[in-house]
């Protein structure tokens, strides 16, 4: 890591990839969805789940987005000063998607411990995200 790249950056780099190790774990999804979502409705202590056609069409695209985010995301982490409008983005996303997942999740419903992680985790992501906005940054461009 560059020694010279303000701490800002730094926390925002370590951020992403945060970000990108979470959206990777998509990858199983999208290329053995069903397996996949076995798994995820274990863990989720729901038990073995009947598969239709749309379940695994929904599964294998959820988890095809996922890793495609995560490698735009990556793509991005490359070369933050470029490419702080796209991460001041990310950043506002993610806080959106906390409400988001929070409304998903409890329409399930899903474990508490998931929904918290789920929702609270993208809006405190977000946020920090935006707070490791540079200075110099923030009013500079408009998105």
């Amino acid at each position: 890591m560059d020694a010279s790249r303000p701490p800002r950056l730094k926390v925002q780099l370590w951020l992403l990839r945060i970000c990108i190790f979470i959206m990777l774990t998509g990858l199983p999804g999208a290329l053995l969805p069903e397996v996949a979502f076995q798994k995820f409705a274990w863990l989720m202590g729901h038990g073995r789940q009947p598969m239709t056609p749309l379940i695994i069409y929904l599964s294998g695209n959820a988890g095809f987005a996922y890793t495609a985010l995560g490698i735009l995301a990556w793509m991005i982490s490359r070369d933050l000063p470029r490419y702080q409008p796209l991460v001041r983005a990310v950043g506002w996303v993610f806080i959106i998607a906390g409400p988001a997942y929070l409304s998903i999740d409890l329409q399930c419903p899903l474990p508490l411990w998931w929904t918290l992680m789920d929702s609270l985790g993208c809006l405190l992501l977000g946020i920090a995200i935006l707070w490791a906005t540079p200075r110099s940054a923030q009013g500079s461009e408009q998105l």
